[in-house]
């Protein structure tokens, strides 16, 4: 089978080889061989069919105790696992946990068998100042090890949950039932947000033997940085977490093997936050009758499908669907990871054609990558990707569960451009009230624009006496006004009249007030360098307007700031001197047209949205607005 961009005629083929392998009575198909978007060839698992085997949650590596083998940086670390925390000798795979803490820059963490080569997937994703949890299930390699890497400096925290070993002859205990998604509990819902433990019982139907749940954990909205750890019920609570979260990312959702109890399990809040618990299959016990469906047969991680490659994002509020269809799997054990999303949301993965279920698979604010171990049911359509808000998705895969897959019933759900236009605050000076000024307000498409340009505007501090004959309100003053929640984005074009040595306190009190409006992306037009304008009192002048715009540029490389994007206006101006007026700064009447048209273009590229047909522009290879940052002026 082939998954293909009709529009572009962009092609990955996934070719199914049959490749059985007999273990103990029971043959499993050895999987796919995927040719994937740059023409490399993964190659087919070679792995026998397991069962789960559950051990109280147990760290395997701490970092921050040993640096010397948990603090990498663009390095490996091996790790045994077999024979360790209860794990036995032979297993072929673990489920376990992972956590960045003490993270230097932007970066991710790959685990897979020890032994082989890297492959080209990831399990977690940070950035600078994060702490982020990831579960992830691994093919150990032969000695019962995995390998970790880290592309930037980190200390990595690693705990291990459950083996799974060979299964034998149609095993009984330890096999994955799949189950329509279950929600267990929501606190939102019945004033249970708070700190310390929630006991919850197994949910209905999970017989009282069961060995494990498939569960996914939210923490949402927690007050502080914090952690979440699940664990059996009347077990000590062990020295381990599957969510963590940290000043800028209070909303996270993580999935794992969980072992239980016949009481149920344990969530333990470290912070004060709301949880959500679903519940999506659960492992046999002993009183279950054999049976070769449920087993799991683990791969070596591979990537499926990246949406950048075959430029086809998830689009706001659309499904897209994938035939990730592996010979003989009713379900898949994957990493999913969301980037470049348009604006705060989740995405959900489920069987393609049964209807999407009330849950999320991984929630995102900002468009760094969020990832999160995802175990899903597949239909003989393979699994359709949701996302509330549009984003990228990269699929990796480390293995799937045996059995028939479930029947599609339901026609494919829509992923086109989303019509909705998003509601846009454009805070300006005098550099871009010009578009104000020389009637180029129609010039700004697209969205619904707010537009508040009015001269001498000030970040902070008192602004001065501009061209309407008042001072008018700073930025600060403007985002103090608003409504919570109105603004997706805000476009702030003002900064030319500060004082240079106060811009890093300007740049940081914005960011403070936008996102206590809920504003998630804040779009910062850069300053005109080498230009003839002084600001009123001389506060500022070309010298000023450079080091502000390297104050930009390192705010938004120490990953303080996600939500902030800087549309270089500079760069983009260089070769169009008629724009501007003599001081270099002010906009000419085909200057105050092109800022409203670059200003549109460049929101339309950051929500992959066709151009403004009003104002056209060159289009990028997935059908929406290319940046016009990259692209340039228009000759």
């Amino acid at each position: 089978m082939t998954l293909r961009n009709c529009s572009h005629g962009f092609v990955v083929a996934v070719t199914a080889v049959l490749v059985g392998a007999a273990v103990g009575g029971v043959v499993v198909m050895a999987g796919p061989e995927s040719v994937v978007a740059d023409g490399r060839v993964m190659q087919p698992s070679t792995a026998t069919a397991s069962v789960l085997r559950p051990v109280q949650p147990c760290r395997l590596l701490d970092g921050r105790i040993t640096p010397d083998l948990g603090r990498l940086d663009d390095n490996t670390q091996r790790i045994q696992v077999a024979g360790r925390c209860g794990i036995p000798e032979g297993a072929k795979a673990a489920a376990i946990g992972i956590v960045a803490v003490e993270v230097a820059g932007a970066g991710f963490v790959t685990a897979w068998p020890s032994g082989g080569p890297r492959p080209d997937a990831s399990n977690l994703n940070f950035a600078p100042g994060n702490t982020v949890a990831n579960s992830a299930v691994v093919q150990l390699g032969p000695s019962g090890a995995i390998d970790l890497y880290a592309s930037t400096a980190a200390t990595l925290i690693v705990d291990v949950t459950a083996g799974f070993v060979d299964a034998g002859v149609e095993p009984s205990a330890g096999r994955f039932v799949t189950i329509p998604p279950i929600r267990v509990i929501d606190t939102r819902q019945i004033g249970r947000r708070g700190t310390s433990e929630i006991v919850l019982p197994l949910p209905p139907g999970v017989p009282s033997d069961a060995t494990a749940l498939a569960v996914t954990v939210t923490a949402v909205n927690a007050d502080e940085p914090g952690f979440l750890t699940a664990y059996p019920a009347g077990m000590g609570r062990p020295e381990a977490s599957i969510v963590n979260t940290d000043r800028l990312n209070t909303t996270r959702a993580s999935a794992m093997f969980l072992p239980v109890t016949p009481a149920g399990f344990v969530v333990y809040r470290s912070m004060l936050t709301d949880v959500i618990v679903d519940v999506g299959g659960w492992f046999t016990g002993e009183s279950a009758g054999p049976s070769p469906d449920g087993l799991f047969v683990p791969q070596s991680p591979s990537r499926v499908w990246d949406s950048r490659a075959t430029f086809d994002p998830v689009q706001p509020d659309g499904t897209a669907e994938r035939p990730i269809v592996f010979p003989g799997a009713a379900a898949i054990v994957a990493n999913v990871t969301a980037l470049e999303s348009t604006k705060a949301g989740f995405v959900s993965v489920f069987a393609a054609g049964t209807g999407r279920p009330e849950i999320s698979t991984l929630n995102y604010r900002w468009p760094k990558p969020v990832a999160a171990l995802s175990i899903t049911s597949v239909s003989d359509r393979g699994v359709a990707v949701y996302s509330f808000a549009g984003a990228h998705v990269l699929v990796d895969v480390a293995g799937w569960f045996t059995g028939a897959p479930l029947v599609a019933s339901e026609p494919p759900a829509s992923n086109n451009f989303s019509s909705e236009q998003s509601e846009v605050l454009l805070i300006g000076d005098s550099s871009f009230a010009g578009i104000r000024w020389l009637g180029a307000l129609n010039s700004l498409q697209g969205a619904i624009f707010d537009n508040r340009l009015e001269s001498c505007r000030r970040l902070i501090g008192a602004s001065c006496r501009g061209r309407e004959g008042y001072a008018p309100p700073t930025v600060v003053s403007e985002l103090s006004s608003v409504l919570p929640g109105r603004y997706s984005t805000a476009v702030i074009a003002t900064g030319y009249n500060d004082w240079s040595g106060s811009f890093p306190i300007g740049l940081a009190a914005v960011i403070s007030l936008t996102r206590a409006k809920g504003i998630d992306r804040v779009v910062w037009i850069t300053y005109r360098e080498g230009v003839g304008f002084v600001s009123p009192s001389a506060a500022s002048n070309s010298s000023s307007f450079a080091a502000n715009n390297a104050v930009l540029r390192s705010a938004v490389a120490s990953g303080a700031y996600p939500e902030l994007i800087l549309a270089d206006w500079h760069r983009y101006t260089l070769a169009t001197p008629g724009w501007l007026t003599a001081d270099g700064v002010h906009l000419t009447q085909s200057g105050a047209r092109a800022a409203a048209e670059y200003t549109s273009r460049f929101l339309a590229a950051l929500e992959r949205r066709p151009c403004p047909p009003a104002i056209g522009g060159p289009v990028s290879s997935g059908g929406w607005c290319d940046d016009p940052d990259s692209t340039g002026p228009p000759d």
